[in-house]
């Protein structure tokens, strides 16, 4: 009898498909990232499989549901490069992790204790396809680092006293002295570095997204971003612009009111808030030509190409063609605009040109018409609640629910309940903190909650083997355990 290779292949490929249909559990798990560094008792276990104990080096899957008890802590590094420290007493789960697909995922579970974690490639690319749930809300998050809390009579105990290995903080941390304006309205692409500190990272805004002083912002091309500030003021940062927040203070401690603006390229429309009205030294535009001084007003700044004309001529023809230099639109009020041929008033409802800061002031009836037919929003056609934007409560006590503090970037909460309804998210940057009550309430703290601004376990991108051999040993040494075995990873 005759026997040919294809009936073989056939035969053998039936068979593996008989194998895989009798065992079809032992597919091999996701690998999403491995333990950089663990303490104390701590484990994984995925759905029907045993658990696993965590050390240094341990792979992480896609389904884990991670596990730490009393004094007990890990650092999860994802293939993404996001991190996150499982805290003592916490369970956690990776629902989904998805970095490699064209449009990458991951969804996390808190289900009890806290977590405190820094973003990675899927939150910047996407902020929501990142996100971490909770019983309460949901957390998105883009290019931040924050700390989660589910708290309990726990949270409560331990904003009485300083942990062990924690510095003391002196006084309560603000939550209003950072953020100083948030994004009202946005298209396409606009980003913010912060100039003021050299370890920022460049940020891409998003509807809500936070602004500080010292950003420096660019939008790109048909992109905008209408900006409200604390006191009031709104600005529209238009499309191939370039802007610089230099300074800006509102009511925050020891410092006075003071907002300066500088546009380097591309253009700006501006309604002003209080800063100016209250003292109108306390506010100005730098631009390439002069510095834009205000009387309570609102009015749009336009650079064309390097926003002076290098021949130090007006050029006549500019009412008809666009002229190298700056051009100003009044839609109420007045400004003023120094230069060094001294101060010009400019009065509603007139529009101007500024060839070099060596030039004096062209006066048009109207702008050239590429510059008159501005898509862009005005800002004093946002109806944005500044009261909804910024304000803030003092609880008594520490009422049980979910705190998120924000140490850097950008996170939205949601309360998980249909679009719509009334404060169903909150917005939170730099310094700030959000809490959401058992009944699903959000609020934004007014100060940092002690438990958080104390807490000894680290923000993991901001963790090093130091700590592990100080402050954090100390948490695992109370108690009467043994120093020796303790400290070890398992």
């Amino acid at each position: 009898m005759r026997t040919h290779i294809s009936d073989v292949v056939k035969t053998g490929g039936l068979l593996l498909l008989l194998l895989f249909i009798a065992f079809p559990g032992h597919s091999a798990p996701q690998i999403v990232g491995k333990i950089s560094f663990a303490r104390g008792s701590a484990a994984a276990q995925r759905p029907g499989e045993t658990p696993r104990i965590l050390g240094k080096d341990t792979e992480i899957f896609q389904g884990d549901n991670i596990q730490t008890t009393e004094r007990s802590f890990v650092i999860i590094e994802f293939t993404d490069g996001a991190k996150i420290t499982v805290r003592p007493n916490s369970s956690f789960s990776i629902d989904q992790y998805d970095a490699q697909s064209k449009n990458p995922k991951a969804q996390l579970s808190l289900h009890e204790g806290g977590v405190r974690a820094s973003s990675g490639e899927i939150a910047k690319q996407n902020p929501e396809n990142f996100q971490l749930k909770t019983e309460l809300a949901t957390v998105k998050a883009q290019q931040a680092d924050y700390s989660i809390r589910l708290c309990k009579a726990d949270c409560e105990q331990e904003n009485s006293q300083t942990p062990a290995g924690a510095q003391a903080v002196s006084a309560p941390v603000k939550t209003d002295q950072s953020v100083i304006a948030r994004v009202a309205d946005i298209k396409g692409e606009v980003v913010a570095n912060n100039h003021g500190d050299k370890n920022a990272k460049e940020r891409r805004l998003s509807l809500g997204g936070p602004l500080y002083s010292q950003d420096y912002l660019h939008s790109g091309k048909e992109s905008y971003a209408l900006m409200v500030f604390r006191d009031g003021e709104k600005i529209t940062l238009q499309a191939d612009s370039e802007m610089d927040i230099a300074e800006y203070h509102f009511q925050q401690t020891g410092a006075k009111d003071h907002a300066l603006y500088r546009l380097t390229t591309g253009g700006m429309r501006a309604l002003t808030g209080s800063i100016g009205k209250t003292d109108k030294d306390a506010y100005a535009v730098e631009t390439p030509v002069g510095t834009i001084g205000i009387r309570g007003t609102g009015f749009d700044l336009s650079c064309v190409g390097d926003c002076v004309d290098g021949t130090g001529d007006n050029r006549r023809h500019a009412l008809n063609e666009l002229s190298e230099g700056l051009y100003t639109h009044v839609w109420q009020g007045q400004i003023a605009l120094t230069n060094e041929t001294g101060e010009h008033l400019l009065t509603m409802p007139d529009s101007h040109y500024i060839a070099s800061p060596r030039s004096d002031i062209l006066n048009f009836p109207n702008l050239p018409e590429t510059l008159f037919n501005n898509l862009t929003p005005r800002p004093d056609r946002n109806s944005t609640n500044i009261q909804k934007l910024f304000s803030t409560q003092t609880p008594k006590g520490t009422p049980q629910g979910l705190y998120v503090t924000v140490h850097n970037g950008h996170i939205k909460l949601d309360n998980n309940t249909a679009k719509g309804a009334e404060e169903a998210t909150m917005d939170l940057g730099k310094d700030e903190v959000g809490h959401v009550s058992p009944q699903k309430n959000i609020t934004r703290l007014a100060q940092q909650p002690s438990f958080q601004t104390q807490d000894a376990y680290p923000l993991p991108d901001q963790f090093n083997e130091q700590q592990a051999h100080t402050g954090i040993g100390s948490l695992l040494n109370e108690n009467g355990d043994k120093g020796g075995d303790a400290c070890q990873n398992p």
